[in-house]
């Protein structure tokens, strides 16, 4: 039993190093559901036990496998700043221990580390339980309703359209983009109508914020059931799964539709349960999984191309973005009909290429929210053509032309500022590109102001006989402290703004 005193501290900074990673990173608990977490802490213990094996076989000796396997959790799997504290209060207290009885033996390194590693992981572990406890006892914010009018279900049959819902992050509209950032968007708007597009010419979204804006499009409904079922929650994770397991989807699926999503870094719109996840890397991680090991002295080695790994850099980023253009058109090839998502997570920062697609290495650590007037025009003129070409694929390999929606969730954040409505132009981040090719439809039948909301209503009416209203198209804010309180902006959203003169990051 005595021996087992040996690995007591690294089993508890194994356990404990995704726990404080939870509660030291800010707002990870707003974005991370709880349950997240526990794959890096299997992962941490496993590599524990690997640790205790090598270092055992390299010493022969229980008492410094233990105590080697502890430093090396330590150091792989914690913030360099847990690491050096935890070593700087281990010789501190074997200090007082040598001066208090003139020696120090080896029980008294574990049982020091056992003392030091209980009481750090014992404070954060009771942080992660409470705010998880509060969390998942709270009422959840938005209850989605089931569809009224819904198109029954079908036999699958090989005539129906395959649908493509693609998701341009943070692109605006034609004429925002001239107002506000003095950049003329005439040529792809003249290119995607020249390829059979509808380009609805006052088109908004109805949220400011992409996990809202997708929530509603996806479930065809306002949410309107926020503010009184979330309070002033902040949480997003939530929503989720009201995002990922959507009323679109679920009627699709009942109408014989194959699902295909293709892998992002946004963690709540990269849907991995469907038919089939397409994914640029051998091994993509969560949001929790990749923030480990990025913010972890395990980073390295996450680093290294070879291994396969999706982590938090911008070459990642940019690769994955790549990887989407790239294979929309292929996945075209997959048998009809299938429901395609993707949410590409440009032009919305962070500004990975320059307007030829030359690779830009911001010079700041990776982060999606720093926007920039001319890194947003920079690379918007890339996306631009790398969304031609992604849609010459896609019709050149259907076998029958498919319904494929092109969509902002939102307008650009220039000048967007989350935590107060005065500060934001309304204007820029609800003005949205909405691009529509549907077979077989008079153009004159879509509606100029078409919104998210109602697109696919709009599609299940006509080609699905659906029976769905056509809702009044509203527009709503929320702040990030009270993410389900939304003010109703509706009418206020084309008033002109000015660019900011301070423009760089």
């Amino acid at each position: 039993m005595k021996s087992l005193s040996y690995f007591v501290h690294g089993f508890v900074f194994a356990l404990g190093g995704p726990i404080i990673l939870y509660g030291v990173v800010d707002n990870l608990n707003v974005l991370i559901h709880p349950a997240d977490v526990l794959p890096p802490i299997v992962f941490s213990i496993c590599a524990f036990s690997l640790f205790v094996l090598l270092a055992y076989a390299l010493t022969r000796s229980l008492d410094s496998a233990g105590l080697i396997a502890s430093i090396l959790v330590l150091g792989f799997f914690h913030l360099w700043a847990i690491f050096w504290a935890v070593i700087i209060i281990t010789s501190i207290a074997l200090l007082a221990v040598k001066i208090l009885f003139k020696k120090v033996r080896s029980a008294d390194s574990h049982r020091v580390l056992n003392a030091v590693s209980i009481a750090l992981v014992g404070f954060y572990l009771f942080r992660f339980m409470s705010m998880s406890v509060s969390a998942l006892w709270s009422p959840v914010p938005v209850a989605i309703q089931p569809i009224q009018g819904a198109p029954a279900p079908t036999a699958k049959h090989a005539e129906a359209p395959d649908i493509y819902y693609i998701i341009l992050d943070g692109y605006g509209r034609a004429d925002m983009l001239q107002d506000i950032h003095d950049f003329d968007n005439s040529n792809f708007v003249t290119a995607l109508k020249e390829r059979g597009f509808v380009i609805p010419s006052e088109s908004q979204s109805n949220y400011a914020r992409t996990l809202l804006s997708l929530s509603s499009s996806l479930n065809m409904q306002y949410l309107d059931t926020a503010p009184s079922k979330g309070g002033g929650s902040d949480l997003w994770w939530p929503l989720k799964d009201d995002l990922q397991h959507s009323e679109v989807r679920r009627i699709l699926e009942d109408h014989g539709y194959k699902t295909i999503f293709l892998a992002n870094n946004a963690d709540y719109s990269d849907i991995r349960d469907g038919d089939y996840y397409e994914a640029p890397f051998p091994i993509q991680l969560d949001i929790f999984s990749a923030l480990f090991l990025y913010q972890t002295n395990f980073r390295p080695l996450a680093e290294l191309d070879q291994l396969g790994i999706a982590n938090f850099s911008y070459a990642t980023h940019r690769q994955i973005i790549l990887y989407e253009f790239r294979r929309l058109p292929e996945v075209a090839q997959i048998e009809s009909p299938k429901y395609v998502f993707a949410h590409i997570v440009a032009p919305h920062p962070p500004y990975v290429f320059d307007r030829e697609g030359n690779p830009m290495e911001p010079d700041y650590p990776f982060t999606l929210s720093v926007e920039s007037h001319a890194g947003y025009v920079e690379q918007l003129q890339f996306i631009n053509r790398a969304t031609l070409d992604m849609v010459d694929g896609i019709l050149a390999n259907s076998k029958s032309p498919p319904i494929i929606i092109i969509q902002g969730d939102h307008g650009p954040g220039t000048m967007t500022n989350h935590d107060s409505l005065q500060d934001t132009c309304l204007y820029e981040r609800f003005s949205i590109l909405n691009a529509l090719y549907l077979p077989g439809v008079d153009p004159a039948s879509v509606a100029t102001d078409l919104s998210p909301v109602n697109t696919f209503r709009f599609l299940f009416n006509r080609y699905f006989n659906g029976n769905l209203e056509i809702l009044p198209n509203r527009q709503f804010f929320s702040t990030n402290d009270r993410f389900y309180e939304f003010t109703e902006v509706t009418g206020q959203t084309q008033q002109m703004c000015s660019i900011n003169s301070n423009d760089t990051p």
